[in-house]
C-alpha cells in the first residue's frame, strides 16, 4: 500500500517531470526545425514566404506543401507548449 505525500514532496517529483518534459519538446523542436530548413532549402524560399504563397493558393496541393505547412503549425504547438511548462515551472 503506498503512503500519501504532503504537497511539499510532490513538488520536487512535478518539477522533475515538467523539465523532462521540455527536454523532449526541445528534441522534437529541434528536430521539426531541421525538417523545416530541408523544405526551405528544396524550394529555395523561407518558410514565412511558402506560408504566404501557401495561403494565397498559388502553390497547388502537393504533398510536399501540406507536409511542410504540417511541420510548421507542429512547430508552433511546441512551442506553445514549452512555453507554458517553463512558465509553470518559473511560478
Amino acid at each position: 500500500m503506498m503512503s500519501a505525500i504532503s504537497a511539499d514532496d510532490a513538488v520536487p517529483i512535478v518539477r522533475r517531470s515538467l523539465q523532462r518534459e521540455i527536454g523532449l519538446l526541445e528534441t522534437k523542436k529541434r528536430l521539426t526545425q531541421k525538417e523545416i530548413e530541408e523544405f526551405e532549402r528544396k524550394y529555395g524560399r523561407t518558410s514565412a514566404e511558402f506560408i504566404s504563397e501557401f495561403e494565397q493558393e498559388k502553390l497547388g496541393d502537393s504533398q510536399d506543401c501540406f507536409e511542410w505547412w504540417g511541420l510548421l503549425r507542429g512547430m508552433k504547438a511546441v512551442e506553445d507548449e514549452i512555453k507554458k511548462a517553463k512558465a509553470v515551472l518559473s511560478s
